[in-house]
């Protein structure tokens, strides 16, 4: 055997002994929380996108407090998160950035079928999923518009339902699918206004992730994974709707009725500072900040890319 034939072949087992030690390298999980609602659809990126480089690994979270403090210490990697919450955990020191919206529009004001109207829930108990979301503000706004006032509550959404249709609550606003849930029981509620109606293409949630994850070497891979499930989303409703019922545990039917009827939308996932500098002003107005976020610049929390 020749020298140089010798190191032909050495050189070929060295290169498949790499190949196979980079197969066997285990991909980075990324972390990324949410609860189950329509607007966090765009976690079944972790089931459209395969990479190389990381997997998506969906952590589902019951309620918004729970998945804030996981982003904030640190035990998962991202989050979507209802924009104003993100704007007081980056106020209050935490190291995250947000860098697109979860989606635009997606809930609806519902009340009780005998509900004639908006004016009707003048002084009545409306309830919201909490006063750091852009239901507060959208429903300040209607209120404003209307020159009424209500009674407004802090609920979880799962509840809403229940407590609409058995007189606890007089209407309530909230994201998919748990608005149509009640209209959708025979039709005992309807839906006297949808968010896009009051404030089109508004902001809720948005995608926010630990600053250290942002100068990894796949991070614009794993932004563009969120990208493309926006657009599958955008584009099939139906594969949509069964992924989302495998990983939100929603009813697939509600979660395509949702789409279909265009209450949500992921056609433009671009975040402007603008945006969370009106949150920002909501909830100071509102006694809602501190001196912490008063002195929050935008630019530092938000990443364009």
């Amino acid at each position: 055997m020749t020298r140089r034939y010798a190191l032909q072949i050495l050189g070929s087992f060295l290169a498949l002994s790499s190949q196979k030690a980079l197969a066997s390298t285990p991909k980075i999980g990324v972390k990324i929380g949410f609860v189950p609602i329509s607007d966090h659809l765009c976690i079944i990126a972790s089931k459209l996108y395969k990479s190389e480089n990381f997997m998506i690994v969906p952590i589902k979270f019951a309620s918004w407090v729970d998945l804030a403090e996981a982003l904030r210490a640190g035990a998962i990697d991202g989050a979507f998160m209802l924009a104003p919450l993100g704007l007081m955990l980056r106020a209050n020191g935490a190291k995250i950035k947000t860098v697109l919206s979860a989606h635009k529009n997606g809930s609806a004001l519902v009340a009780r079928s005998d509900v004639a109207g908006l004016k009707q829930l003048a002084g009545k108990k409306i309830a919201v999923p909490s006063k750091f979301s852009m239901h507060y503000f959208l429903l300040d706004t209607i209120l404003k518009r209307e020159n009424m006032s209500a009674d407004i509550i802090e609920m979880a959404p799962p509840e809403m339902p229940f407590a609409l249709l058995s007189h606890q609550i007089d209407a309530y606003i909230v994201a998919e699918p748990f608005g149509q849930m009640a209209v959708n029981f025979k039709g005992r509620a309807k839906n006297l206004l949808f968010s896009k109606d009051i404030k089109p293409n508004h902001i809720c949630c948005t995608l926010n992730f630990q600053e250290e994850i942002l100068s990894k070497p796949y991070f614009n891979e794993l932004l563009d994974a969120f990208r493309k499930a926006a657009s599958f989303i955008t584009k099939d409703h139906e594969k949509s709707a069964l992924l989302g019922n495998e990983i939100l545990s929603q009813n697939a039917n509600l979660l395509k009725l949702v789409l279909d009827k265009e209450i949500v939308s992921y056609d433009d996932l671009r975040l402007k500072a603008e945006e969370l500098e009106e949150l920002k002003e909501f909830l100071i107005s509102k006694n809602l900040g501190n001196q912490k976020l008063a002195n929050l610049e935008i630019n530092s929390y938000l990443e364009q890319r």
